[in-house]
C-alpha cells in the first residue's frame, strides 16, 4: 500500500494533471497558475468551479510564495493547496487538517483511524447574488456579489473544501439598482396586527402572525415588548415566549422579550397602567418575584428590560442582573432621573435609553436629565455613551429634537416602532396590555378619554424614510439605525445586521429609488435563514 503523502501526490497529479515537481509558470494566464493538462472528470470539475467563483476568489498568483516545505506537493501556495482538495474524494478519509494550517509548515498527511472519518453533511444550497449594491458591516459595498450556504452568508474561500462545484442558483442584478441590506431588527414591538403580546390566551398565536406578517415591511427579527402588568401575566408570557424564541422558517426570528416596566416612574408611567407599577425595596428579588424563574433560565428568554433608575433599590437591581446574566440589557426609560442619576445607572451597567425624549425628564441646560446620556464620554464621566432608541414617526419627537440627537450620537440611535395591536388594522380601538387605547389619526394612537400617547401604528420602512428625511443622514446610515446599530446593542452583532461572513442569511433587496427623493425605497424581496419568503 502506498505512504499517505504517496497517496495524496498521486491525487494531486489525478486532479491537476502536474507532475510531481512542476516547475513554476512564468505566465499568469491561468487562474490558479496550475497548468491542467488532465482532461479527466475531476479536473474538469475543478476548472468548472473555479471559473464560476474566480471574480471573488482570494487565490494567488503564481508568482507568489509557494509552499516548499514538501517539494512533492508541487510548488503551490497555502491557496492554491486548498483549492484542490474539493476534487480529492478520499480526502475526508485519508487526510489530517494538519496541512491545512497557514501559521505553520506543512506536516505529511497521515491516515486518519476509521472511527474517526468524517460523516457527510447533508447538502446544503450554495446561492449567489451577483452584480449588486450591497450594504455590508454599515457601508455600501458597490457591485458586489453575495454568497449563501447553508442559511450563512459565507466567503467564498470557505467553499473551495467544503464544495464540489459552484452555486446550484445564480441571481444577477446586471441592470437593476437594487440594494440588498441586512434584515431589519425592531427591539420594541408591544404587538402588530390586532395582537398583544400581553394577552396571556393568545400569546402563541400573536408570536407566529406577527413574526410572519413583518417580513413584508422588511423586519427579520424583534424583541416582543410587554407593557407593565401583573406578575401572573409575565410568568404566564414568558416561558411561551421562551418556546418560540430562535429561527423559524418564513418567520422573523423572536429574539426575545422586551419587558417595559413594571418598575417604572408614576410620574411617567405614558399609555403604562398605574397600578401594576411596583418599586424593589428588597432588590434583585423583588425583580425576580415580579417576573419568574424565567429571568434565570439559561437560555432566558428576556432580552431587554427597560427600568426608571431613581426607583427604590433599582441601581443594585441592576447591578445584580447584570452580574448573573450580562447577555440582559437594561434599558432606562418612563423616568424621573436626573442626569446623575442616570449616569450612575450606566455605572451599574444600564447600556441604553427607551424612546428617547418620551416620558422622561426634558433637556435642560442646567440639568439635561437622561438626554444628556447621548453627550457623555468617558473622558468626562467614566461611562461611555448608550444605545437610545428612537421612535421617528413624526409624532412622538419633532424632527428637530430627532435631528439633534442623531447629530449627537449616529452610532447609538435605534429606530424603533414602539408598535401595537392596532398596526396594520383597520378600526379605532384597541388593547395595550390592561389599557384602552384609541386611533387619533393615521400615526399617532392615544389612552383612551385623554391625549396621552400610547405607543404607534407605524412600521420600520417609514421610521428608516422619516430619519433621512428629518436628519438629512443617507439611506445607508438610517438602514444602521435598523440593523447593525439594534445588533450591536443586544450583542447579537456577530450573527446580525452586517452581512459579514458567518452571519445570518436575513436580508432584505430594496428597490424603487429615486434620485429626487434620498429617503424613497420598497421592500423587493426578503430572505431568511438564505431562502426567499413569501411576502
Amino acid at each position: 500500500m502506498a505512504t499517505s503523502s504517496q497517496a495524496f501526490v498521486s491525487s494531486l497529479n489525478i486532479a491537476t494533471g502536474s507532475e510531481s515537481h512542476p516547475k513554476r509558470r512564468e505566465a499568469d494566464d491561468d487562474v490558479l497558475g496550475l497548468t491542467f493538462t488532465n482532461q479527466s472528470a475531476e479536473a474538469a470539475r475543478m476548472r468548472d468551479f473555479f471559473a464560476q467563483i474566480k471574480r471573488e476568489s482570494v487565490l494567488v498568483s503564481s508568482r507568489a510564495d509557494f509552499v516548499t516545505t514538501k517539494p512533492s506537493y508541487g510548488f503551490l501556495t497555502n491557496h492554491q493547496l486548498h483549492t484542490v482538495l474539493p476534487v480529492l474524494d478520499t480526502r475526508p478519509q485519508l487526510l489530517t487538517d494538519r496541512i491545512f494550517s497557514q501559521s505553520k509548515r506543512a506536516a505529511s498527511p497521515t491516515y486518519m483511524d476509521s472511527d474517526d472519518a468524517i460523516i457527510p453533511e447533508p447538502y446544503q444550497k450554495i446561492t449567489k447574488f451577483t452584480n449588486c449594491d450591497v450594504l455590508r458591516n454599515g457601508k455600501i459595498v458597490r457591485d458586489e456579489t453575495l454568497w449563501v450556504h447553508g442559511g450563512k452568508i459565507v466567503d467564498p474561500a470557505s467553499l473551495f473544501y467544503g464544495a464540489e462545484h459552484g452555486p446550484d442558483e445564480v441571481i444577477d442584478f446586471k441592470g437593476q439598482k437594487t440594494l440588498i441590506v441586512p434584515g431589519f431588527i425592531d427591539i420594541q414591538l408591544n404587538g402588530y396586527f390586532g395582537y398583544d403580546f400581553a394577552d396571556i390566551d393568545r400569546i402563541e398565536q400573536s408570536l407566529d402572525v406577527v413574526s410572519k406578517g413583518l417580513l413584508k415591511f422588511g423586519v427579520t427579527a424583534f424583541c416582543p415588548t410587554l407593557v407593565s402588568s401583573p406578575a401572573e401575566v409575565y410568568h404566564a408570557v414568558l416561558p411561551k415566549i421562551a418556546s418560540r424564541k430562535g429561527k423559524r422558517s418564513g418567520h422573523a426570528e423572536v429574539l426575545g422579550a422586551h419587558i417595559e416596566g413594571p418598575f417604572l416612574a408614576p410620574a411617567k408611567k405614558g399609555a403604562h397602567d398605574k397600578s401594576t407599577l411596583r418599586s424593589c425595596p428588597n432588590g434583585y428579588k423583588d425583580m425576580l418575584d415580579c417576573y419568574g424563574p424565567a429571568l434565570e433560565a439559561r437560555d432566558s428568554p428576556v432580552q431587554i428590560i427597560t427600568v426608571a433608575s431613581e426607583v427604590e433599590g433599582m441601581h443594585g437591581c441592576i447591578y445584580e442582573l447584570k452580574k448573573r446574566n450580562k447577555d440582559i440589557v437594561v434599558s432606562l426609560g418612563h423616568t424621573e432621573a436626573r442626569y446623575k442619576d442616570a449616569e450612575e445607572a450606566l455605572n451599574c451597567g444600564a447600556t441604553m435609553i427607551t424612546h428617547l425624549f418620551n416620558a422622561m425628564e426634558p433637556f435642560h441646560h442646567r440639568d439635561p436629565g437622561p438626554v444628556g446620556l447621548i453627550g457623555c464620554s468617558l473622558t468626562n464621566s467614566g461611562v461611555d455613551k448608550p444605545f437610545y432608541g428612537i421612535i421617528a414617526d413624526g409624532v412622538h419627537a419633532d424632527p428637530a429634537s430627532v435631528r439633534i440627537a442623531y447629530v449627537a450620537h449616529p452610532e447609538g440611535a435605534i429606530l424603533v416602532t414602539d408598535a401595537i395591536a392596532a398596526g396594520g388594522m383597520e378600526g379605532e380601538v384597541f388593547s395595550l396590555g390592561t389599557m384602552t387605547v384609541r386611533r387619533k389619526s393615521d400615526v399617532e394612537v392615544v389612552i383612551d378619554g385623554t391625549d396621552t400617547l400610547a405607543g404607534s401604528v407605524v412600521d420600520m420602512t417609514l421610521c428608516i424614510k422619516n430619519l433621512v428625511r428629518f436628519t438629512g443622514c443617507t439611506l445607508a446610515q438610517a438602514i444602521n439605525a435598523a440593523t447593525i446599530a439594534p445588533a450591536r446593542s443586544i450583542g447579537i452583532s456577530n450573527r446580525k445586521g452586517t452581512l459579514m461572513a458567518n452571519t445570518d442569511a436575513d436580508f432584505v433587496i430594496l428597490d424603487g429609488f429615486d434620485e429626487m427623493d434620498p429617503s424613497s425605497f420598497n421592500v423587493s424581496r426578503v430572505f431568511v435563514n438564505g431562502e426567499e419568503v413569501k411576502l
